[in-house]
């Protein structure tokens, strides 16, 4: 290129490559050969099929005879699609051909010079990739270490752990690892059995580690919600900020004079792991893993000091109620909807003819949140407006609490004067399920009269375990409990003690209609079951996994649209005027964003 014809090409002869531009082979070379290796994209190919043509003992002559006029770049039209891939295919030869030469080729690449670190990055993953492909353990173990350094010092780390967690997972023949992370994991909650749930299903494909800030045994998790999970590992990481407050952990104690983030244990452990999950929606943890999942329950907390929702590769809601306050509170668009898994024993082949129990179960919150006193007037103004069918009926009230409380004091003297009015504190799982089989109607009334987004409900596990056991549900008309109960058809939702009297008083009065709809309310339970969970979420792992550990190739598209501002001859111009020096590039300051 570029030389004068004096006639010093014209014998036939041999060459260390061909251009393809016009090339013939043999079929028997092809065939010995074998494919172009598609991971060069365009560009480069050519030069790769030469070195293997040779390695085969295959030679390769140009013949002066036969003459082709050829425009070099065509196929990029004036853009620097040549530069970029003929830059990456470089690092790809020589990984494959020339590993000693792949450390100072760096310094001397267009993605250097013109500190395009993103790309500098992707190409040197692929070359690592090919690098492993093609060479003895001795050789990567050699030479990778001093790769990595310098690409650490032009790219930051956090893209270089990527990287190389990427390659482990798809070279080494290990399973992925994830942690969970729930500053709560010692207490007893939906949250908690929701992400116990899913380690429970996902045990068998990853190596699975709890982390928790205060002791708790998996044994316990176990025997709480009715699991196993043998095969999960679980670590107890202390927070010396919040061990010195002597309190609780809670997101809300961090505020702007807080010097330092006291969840950077958490961050910085997360680190080690090849999926991070946050469990319980504490919004100050920064994941440091290749990928990362943020589930939140509800947004309750503003994008305030150290908010790290929005760096998470997804953020995965339970509901659609949590869905539109994730956009209003944080201006962040959820990545998918999971319902929570509700799991209640098989129902007996003969079920027990159905009591005049109205049902209620939820916590004992000390600030009312669940409106059991609420619902203890609305039963008396019930037994009022039809006194003799109502006078074999009960509402009995079940819940957990963590001690007593001037509300729970309240309600048990209300049950005390009242024996219709039953409380069941803390007891055993499988006397509520007893519960769920024999009442007739269960009420639910969280967010009546509340104005606060965070005080409506924003699932209602304890709805759809009601409605699994044919148990009919009455719900406040807001938050989760629309995503749950279809109104009229499985069920029916109120927004006021009236209306919850109304709607209560026609299904007492006609048995028949209360039976018909039983059965559709276990229908409707069905579909927020642990096979629908379990189908969610290996859908989404067998995303995760598949893109964890696949090589994604350039799209010649994309790159295109990027940098077709700039012509060939600018860049050729561009690039003579540059010289590299490593020790002058700095990484860029903007965050990694990881994509699923």
């Amino acid at each position: 290129m570029g030389e004068r014809d004096r006639g010093q090409y014209n014998q036939i002869e041999a060459v260390e490559g061909l251009c393809w531009a016009a090339a013939l082979f043999r079929r028997e070379c092809l065939q010995e050969v074998g494919e172009i290796d598609r991971q060069f994209v365009m560009y480069f190919e050519d030069v790769d099929y030469a070195r293997r043509c040779d390695q085969a003992g295959w030679e390769l002559h140009y013949v002066p005879a036969a003459i082709a006029i050829h425009e070099g770049g065509a196929s990029s039209q004036g853009s620097n699609l040549t530069d970029y891939f003929c830059n990456r295919n470089r690092f790809l030869f020589l990984a494959k051909h020339e590993p000693e030469q792949l450390l100072g080729a760096i310094e001397t690449s267009g993605f250097v010079i013109r500190q395009r670190w993103d790309w500098l990055l992707e190409a040197m993953t692929m070359a690592w990739h090919k690098l492993m492909l093609h060479h003895e353990a001795a050789t990567v173990d050699r030479l990778l270490p001093a790769l990595v350094d310098r690409l650490t010092e032009l790219c930051g780390a956090s893209g270089v752990d990527l990287a190389l967690a990427k390659l482990s997972a798809i070279h080494r023949d290990r399973p992925l690892t994830l942690a969970i992370y729930d500053h709560a994991l010692h207490t007893i909650g939906g949250g908690q059995r929701y992400l116990a749930t899913l380690a429970s299903v996902l045990q068998d494909r990853f190596a699975i580690t709890f982390i928790a800030n205060k002791p708790v045994e998996i044994r316990q998790l176990e025997a709480w919600y009715g699991l196993t999970l043998d095969r999960c590992q679980l670590e107890i990481l202390p927070l010396p900020f919040f061990d010195r407050q002597q309190a609780e952990i809670d997101g809300t104690w961090v505020t702007a004079e807080t010097p330092e983030n006291p969840f950077t244990p958490i961050s910085e452990r997360s680190a080690a792991f090849d999926i991070f999950i946050n469990a319980n929606q504490l919004t100050r943890v920064e994941p440091r893993s290749p990928i990362s999942l943020f589930f939140c329950h509800f947004p309750d907390s503003w994008r305030d000091t150290y908010f790290a929702a929005d760096r998470y590769t997804l953020l995965i809601a339970n509901s659609h109620y949590t869905e539109r306050w994730i956009r209003k509170l944080w201006n962040l668009e959820p990545s998918l909807r999971i319902y929570p898994p509700v799991v209640t024993p098989t129902i007996a082949p003969h079920d027990p003819p159905r009591e005049p129990i109205i049902l209620s179960v939820a916590r004992f919150d000390p600030g009312g949140n669940k409106k059991q006193w609420e619902m203890v007037q609305a039963f008396r103004q019930l037994r009022d407006r039809d006194p003799e069918r109502l006078q074999s009926w009960r509402l009995v009230l079940v819940g957990g609490s963590a001690g007593e409380s001037p509300y729970l004091e309240r309600l048990r003297a209300e049950a005390q004067l009242d024996r219709a009015i039953e409380l069941h504190v803390n007891v055993p799982l499988a006397e509520v399920n007893a519960l769920y089989r024999r009442a007739s109607l269960f009420w639910h009334l969280c967010g009546l009269d509340e104005f606060l987004p965070e005080r409506v409900e924003h699932f209602g596990m304890a709805t759809v375990e009601a409605m699994q056991q044919g148990c009919i549900p009455i719900v406040f008309d807001g938050g989760g409990q629309r995503d749950i109960v279809v109104e009229g058809v499985s069920g029916d939702r109120v927004t006021t003690i009236e209306t919850l009297i109304d709607r209560s008083l026609k299904l007492i009065r006609n048995p028949l209609q209360r039976h018909a709809m039983s059965q559709r309310v276990r229908d409707r339970g069905q579909c927020f079951n642990l096979e629908q969970f379990t189908a969610r979420i290996q859908a989404l792992f067998d995303d995760i996994v598949r893109e964890f550990t696949t090589i994604v190739l350039p799209d010649p598209g994309q790159i295109y649209q990027e940098c077709k501002t700039l012509s060939i001859p600018e860049i050729q111009a561009d690039l003579a005027s540059q010289k590299p020096s490593g020790s002058e590039h700095k990484p860029s300051t903007r965050p990694a964003q990881n994509h699923t």
